[in-house]
Formats: structure tokens, C-alpha cells, sequence
């Protein structure tokens, strides 16, 4: 089996020879100096895609929703909405709907994880969020997908009944209270989720990302948004009045 962060390059054995005596001479080691060679090769053949990409496994996005969401002090507004982003690891965001779905019908509830934040959301604006549940206000999430079907779009949309949070990851609030698939996740947040369906009247278009004012559409689209807190473009109700 190959060894994880491992590569093999086949050289002419001339190339070999002096790279290794090179490498000796100037007192670097070859995993120094081919690092250098193959961040060069991809600099020089497309440097636009190599920096996208590099900000993508550094998790540029993630970190820069973190530090925005440690550093909000803005009260929960009523026009305010949950928002994810879904991934596609081992299943494909509609996959993953649809687990929670039939979750959701055994129960009538179920809790959605997600590690989205590094440091998982404020205390502060969890107890809000929690209070306003409490309160009797509706509070929804909305979950967009990237596939052959949703081009960066809502797909889902819920009802979300509590959040929990932490800076070190937790198990699910409720043990079997989350799809068997999941039973074993560990996750900064955990949303209890119920009324989860197709979201058919919302649109990314309609919204913007309550901490900037940037469009919803256009910053998923670009990959620089996957969890926070959106609002309707105008105000409650969507308008420019």
C-alpha cells in the first residue's frame, strides 16, 4: 500500500545521480528541493488554478468564516437564516438529505452534524438562537448542492429545534438520535433538524451573507462560503424598499 503524503518519480539515472549529489553538495534534502520543483511546475503551467487549489486544501475559506464568526457581536435577527454548503465525501449531498430524511421520519426529528466552523459557533449567539427557539420563532436552515442537478443552489431546507456546540468535538446530543450512518460522528455543531425537505420557492439568488452583504450565489459558487448565517437581500421580506 502507498505510503499517505508519498510519491514516486521515475528519472533517467544520469538526472537521478546528479540530482542527489546536487542536493548534497548545497545541503538540502531531495523532499525539500522536489517540493520547491513541483509548487514551481504548477505555478508556471497554471498559477490561477494552483493558488485556488492551494487555498482549498489550506481551508482558506473555513478559517476566514471562523475568525468572522468569533469576531460577531451582532444579535440574532428575525430575518435571519442558518446556512450550509453540503460537501460530497462519501456521498453526494442529495445522498446525504435523504439519509437524514428517513432519519427524520423514525422519529420525528434528527440531529445534523457538521465541522464547518474550526472553533464551532459562539456561545453567545448559540443561547440566542436557542432562546429565540424557545420563544416559539421559526428558525430555518438552508442547505445548498453543487451536482448535476442543483448548480451551487438550495436544495433542503428545515426547521431547526436546538444547537449545540463546542470548541472540541462532541458526539450526538441524543445517542441514536442521528442517522446509523452517522452514529459514530464526532462535531463541533450539531443541529436538531425537523420539517427536512426540498426547498422549491427559496434561491442562493435571493440572499446575501448577513456579516458582509456579499451574494449568497456568487461566494458559494466561488467556494468562499460553507456555513453562517444569511439574510433575504432588502430586508424580511426580500424587497429593495
Amino acid at each position: 500500500m502507498a505510503r499517505q503524503n508519498y510519491m514516486t518519480v521515475t528519472v533517467d539515472d544520469t538526472v537521478q545521480a546528479v540530482f542527489s549529489e546536487f542536493v548534497r553538495r548545497k545541503g538540502i534534502t531531495k523532499t525539500s528541493a522536489l517540493n520547491d520543483v513541483v509548487e514551481m511546475y504548477m505555478l508556471a503551467e497554471d498559477e490561477a488554478l494552483y493558488l485556488e487549489l492551494k487555498k482549498k486544501h489550506l481551508h482558506i475559506a473555513q478559517v476566514r468564516d471562523a475568525i468572522r464568526e468569533r469576531g460577531v457581536e451582532a444579535p440574532v435577527r428575525p430575518e435571519d437564516y442558518l446556512f450550509l454548503k453540503l460537501g460530497q465525501l462519501e456521498m453526494d449531498g442529495e445522498e446525504t438529505m435523504e439519509v437524514y430524511r428517513r432519519d427524520e421520519r423514525d422519529r420525528g426529528y434528527t440531529w445534523f452534524s457538521t465541522q464547518s466552523l474550526y472553533f464551532g459557533m459562539k456561545r453567545q449567539r448559540v443561547e440566542a438562537y436557542n432562546q429565540k427557539i424557545q420563544a416559539g420563532a421559526v428558525v430555518k436552515i438552508l442547505f445548498a448542492i453543487h451536482n448535476e442537478r442543483f448548480d451551487n443552489e438550495i436544495a433542503y431546507s428545515a426547521r431547526v429545534l436546538e444547537i449545540r456546540s463546542a470548541s472540541r468535538e462532541l458526539a450526538c446530543p441524543e445517542p441514536g438520535a442521528c442517522p446509523p450512518a452517522f452514529a459514530e460522528e464526532q462535531a463541533r455543531i450539531w443541529i436538531k433538524l425537523q420539517n427536512l425537505a426540498l426547498e422549491t420557492t427559496l434561491k442562493a439568488g435571493m440572499f446575501q451573507i448577513t456579516s458582509s452583504g456579499r451574494d449568497l450565489k456568487q461566494t458559494i459558487a466561488n467556494s468562499q462560503f460553507h456555513f453562517g448565517y444569511v439574510s433575504l437581500k432588502g430586508g424580511p421580506n426580500g424587497d429593495d424598499s
